[in-house]
Formats: structure tokens, sequence, C-alpha cells
């Protein structure tokens, strides 16, 4: 855990590099999942919410979407006088954890999807037939002609009976 002191002068205290960091350093911490913990200097009482929220609030002013839109904060705020608001807290963490972690899972599927070499159309109807004979246990239908028959008998075929 990493731990940061806020001052009384606003400033925030990074006590593991020994300077002051401003909010955009701690909002890369947080992105590069560092785990921090802010606190007041004196009083030691834990910042580190507020902090976030001031992050998110600073996030929201550079133009970035907001997750936290109007009605969402009306309901969050309509649910602090109501005795749900204990299991409230979790069920939202849990819920936002798992779309995080659905997300992480498409990122990576697309990036292998989209990574991998694409076989050749030769490749593709290769692993095609094997694919069709390991299920079936049978042979496709060829689709040369079988050794020895020659392709000009074919074409003799399709010609006009009066031509010949």
């Amino acid at each position: 855990m990493r731990l940061l002191k806020k001052y009384p002068n606003r400033r925030i205290y990074d006590t593991e590099t020994s300077s002051f960091v401003a909010l955009a350093e701690i909002r890369q911490m947080v992105i590069d999942r560092e785990s921090i913990q802010v606190v007041h200097s004196k009083t030691g009482k834990d910042l580190t919410r507020s902090v976030l929220m001031q992050i998110i609030t600073e996030m929201e002013a550079e133009g970035h979407a907001s997750l936290l839109t109007n009605r969402v904060l009306e309901e969050l705020i309509r649910f602090y006088g109501d005795k749900i608001v204990a299991m409230m807290g979790p069920y939202l963490e849990q819920q936002i954890l798992q779309s995080l972690a659905s997300q992480d899972r498409v990122r990576q599927y697309l990036t292998t999807a989209f990574t991998q070499p694409y076989p050749t159309p030769e490749q593709a109807i290769k692993q095609m037939t094997e694919y069709y004979q390991k299920i079936t246990g049978q042979k496709p239908l060829e689709t040369e002609p079988p050794a020895g028959e020659s392709q000009e008998s074919d074409q003799n075929d399709n010609e006009p009976e009066e031509d010949k």
C-alpha cells in the first residue's frame, strides 16, 4: 500500500518517493493498479475516497465521458437514507468488477483473434476436409477426376450431339 499524506495546504506528499505529487500522478498510480491510501497529515483521517472523487471530477472536466451520470448520482444520494445502503456498496462494487472482467476477456479475445495468422484458402479447405473426415468417418466427395480419366473426355461429353 502506497501511503500518501495530504497537508492542510492541499498538497499531497508521497512517502515512498519523498516528494509532493499532483492528482495526475495519483491518477496514474491508480491506472497502474497501485494500491494507495491518502491520509490527513495531522489527524491520520483516511481521505482516499475524497481524493479519488476529486480525480474523477477533474477527468470529467477534461472532457472524459461521465460514468456517474446525474441520474446515477441522484439515485445514489437517495440510497443514503435507506437501510439497504449497507448492501448496495458491495453489490455495486461486485457488478463493476464483473463488468471489467468481462471487458478484459473480450479485449484478450479480440487481441488474439486479430493477431493470429489466417490460413490461405487452400489451407482452410484442407482443414475443413480433415475436420469433416474426423467427425463423419467418411471421405468427402472428390473434386478432382479419378486417376486415368482425362478432362478431355469430360469436355467431349458437354459438346452438343450434332458436333460429335
